[in-house]
């Protein structure tokens, strides 16, 4: 265990103290986020703080990792460095939607054709487990664009995203640990801790963002190792003390946040007869920044939701995703109304207050008319 001791801190060691000399460069280069648009922060910001962590990442990774556990995720790391251009492409240049896609599909057919990580059954879902090989790979490939796409969008606002990231990579690397699956759990914690020393920067207010340079690269990861967690958890004998009887719901339990503001925020965007990637400001965060919260606590808030959500998987580890699936897609559809009736009634309470205010300005606009007409 202290050498995974070592690995998280020689990455968090390392971002930290590269992390001022990027941001001084990006604000000498003009590398800046600028305010506007359905952007919330108010002043130029660097960007692309994702290569930072990423330098962390990958240097304690090779400092500390066996020969052998290279050898076997070698092409993981591959596929997340592909991903990582990506996104720092896109920060520097903008890509077209369908580049940045096609980018996308082809990693993930590197985890999904070559590192044959993949989701081979339904686990019992629908009382479904084989499913065919073409199948498993459409499947395997859609999973991993969402998780990927679905972490990109929740980076809104300071802090967000790198929590979220550390409280995944913080759950799936002790698990890996804890089975025996050492290269996974180097991967995670590694990641772990360029993503504490991000946050040292990225906390409100923050002095860097990660831009898409480390919001797809992060994404992707995480959509790795959910499905390795998926299969893995599967495959172990049931007597083994760290299974999960659920297989898919505790994966979903840790990324409940950005899955289930991604899924909502489609579905509404649909309901209104717009596509569900045209943009707007109804994710969650900006719900809670709309009702008063600043930055640090509407993070705050999310990021509490997510760690009752881990809880409660972890409550729920002897029972079938039967019983897990329902649980937190109750859970979540509960938090989530609650949460928008508040915002509707806020809304209708400042409508309320903005017709009386008008009923009020026409009575005095009245007065007046008439004490000057009898003038």
């Amino acid at each position: 265990m202290e050498q995974f001791f070592l690995l998280g801190g020689t990455s968090f060691l390392i971002t930290f103290l590269i992390f001022p000399v990027f941001i001084k460069a990006f604000k000498k280069r003009n590398f800046l986020d600028t305010p506007g648009g359905r952007k919330i922060h108010t002043v130029h910001t660097p960007s692309m703080g994702g290569l930072a962590i990423f330098i962390g990442f990958s240097i304690s990774l090779f400092i500390w990792m066996p020969f052998d556990g290279l050898k076997e995720i070698k092409y993981v790391i591959s596929a997340l460095t592909i991903m990582f251009i990506i996104g720092f492409r896109d920060d520097l240049i903008n890509l077209r939607a369908f580049q940045k896609l096609l980018g996308q599909i082809a990693s993930t057919l590197i985890i999904v054709a070559v590192c044959d990580i993949r989701l081979v059954s339904l686990y019992g879902i629908f009382g479904v487990y084989e499913i065919p090989t073409i199948f498993s790979y459409i499947l395997s490939v859609f999973t991993i664009i969402v998780i990927t796409n679905a972490y990109n969008l929740i980076d809104g606002i300071d802090g967000l995203a790198g929590s979220i990231g550390i409280i995944s990579t913080l759950f799936f690397g002790i698990w890996f640990y804890l089975v025996g699956a050492d290269a996974y759990a180097f991967l995670s914690f590694s990641l772990l801790g360029g993503l504490l020393a991000f946050l040292q920067f990225n906390w409100a207010p923050s002095k860097v963002f990660m831009g898409d340079t480390g919001s797809l690269m992060i994404g992707f990861f995480l959509s790795i190792v959910s499905i390795k967690f998926i299969d893995l958890n599967y495959n172990l004998q049931a007597a083994h003390p760290f299974r999960f009887d659920a297989f898919v719901g505790p994966a979903i339990g840790v990324l409940i946040v950005p899955l289930y503001d991604t899924l909502r925020v489609f579905i509404k965007r649909m309901l209104r007869g717009k596509s569900p990637m045209h943009p707007d400001r109804t994710h969650l965060h900006h719900i809670l920044l709309r009702l008063g919260c600043n930055h640090a606590q509407a993070t705050g808030i999310l990021v509490t939701v997510n760690v009752i959500f881990v809880l409660l998987t972890l409550v729920l580890k002897s029972f079938s995703d039967a019983i897990v699936l329902p649980a937190l897609i109750v859970t979540a559809l509960t938090l989530g109304t609650i949460t928008e009736l508040i915002f509707k009634s806020m809304i209708d309470k400042r409508k309320e207050e903005l017709k009386e205010r008008n009923r009020t300005y026409r009575k005095e606009a009245k007065v007046v008319s008439i004490t000057k007409s009898v003038g």
